[in-house]
């Protein structure tokens, strides 16, 4: 097995490359076909994958309990991140344990998508609010002349654009944040040709993977609760593994669709991809 660390960001050309601006386009050699489907089943058993889940999961209470300094936040992101860069390529039985002396290694990954939540979070705020403002201000000017259904559309109206423009934020910031975290490099957050692509490939996939990932979480959190407000902290740290693997199977179908891969594997000694945390 190579020393070298199978997820930092490559300076390697890409393997396979198709008429979409030189990109890489396919998994080179020694993967295995990335899935075209999203799989809910998997998604929500993957996290026990590891024999050592039990631990994974109490080093991530952990983080969630100290995601109010952010610093938790940080080695959460950076530790889901190189569990979802494990899990791309068809490597469905991969699942990095969480070790306490990559704690540095975590929070630097991880600090480069939240840096990205953080931009997107603003662009969002602007972008979706300006519409929303206008659509209640022109609904309550309508209202207070008594025109009743002209008020009621330009709400219904407004707030479906509003809506869709929220969405389309969310799914770039999404792409931006995948984008970084799996490529372990800021900058690729911001590769806007690399976003566009995903747009246009991935929106829908995205809209009812969160969705069913969004309902499923609303009993586990009531179940959480139950247990003195301490077994909340399990489930959000159970979301954010659960998030780390559907982060690899949307970025396995966005590549199955002809996107270009979001970062380049390493090759180990013999010549095959090296996908295991060294």
């Amino acid at each position: 097995m190579s020393n070298a660390d199978p997820f930092a960001a490559s300076s390697m050309n890409s393997y396979a490359s198709n008429t979409m601006g030189g990109y890489g386009s396919q998994y080179p050699q020694g993967y295995d076909q990335p899935i075209q489907s999203f799989d809910y089943g998997r998604v929500f058993t993957a996290p026990f994958k590891s024999p050592n889940w039990v631990m994974n999961v109490l080093w991530s209470v952990g983080c969630v309990v100290l995601s109010s300094v952010v610093v938790g936040t940080l080695v959460l992101f950076g530790y889901t991140a190189e569990v979802a860069a494990s899990r791309t390529g068809g490597r469905n039985d991969n699942w990095p344990d969480f070790d306490i002396n990559r704690l540095s290694d975590y929070l630097l990954r991880g600090l480069w998508p939240f840096l990205w939540n953080l931009i997107w979070t603003f662009i969002i705020m602007i972008v979706g609010g300006v519409p929303m403002m206008i659509t209640v201000a022109l609904a309550s000017a309508l209202g207070n002349n008594e025109q009743v259904v002209p008020a009621v559309l330009v709400g219904i109206v407004g707030g479906v654009i509003t809506l869709v423009i929220y969405w389309a934020c969310l799914v770039m910031m999404m792409a931006s944040m995948m984008h970084s975290a799996l490529g372990n490099d800021f900058m690729k957050g911001a590769d806007t040709r690399w976003i566009g692509m995903f747009f246009s490939r991935m929106s829908g996939v995205c809209l009812v993977a969160a969705l069913v990932i969004g309902l499923a979480s609303v009993p586990l959190s009531l179940l959480g609760l139950l247990f003195c407000f301490v077994g909340i902290f399990v489930v959000q740290a159970y979301l954010y593994l659960v998030f780390a693997d559907a982060t690899a199977q949307i970025h396995d179908i966005f590549v199955s669709r002809g996107g270009p891969p979001a970062f380049e594997p390493m090759l180990g000694d013999d010549g095959i991809i090296d996908a295991q945390i060294v």
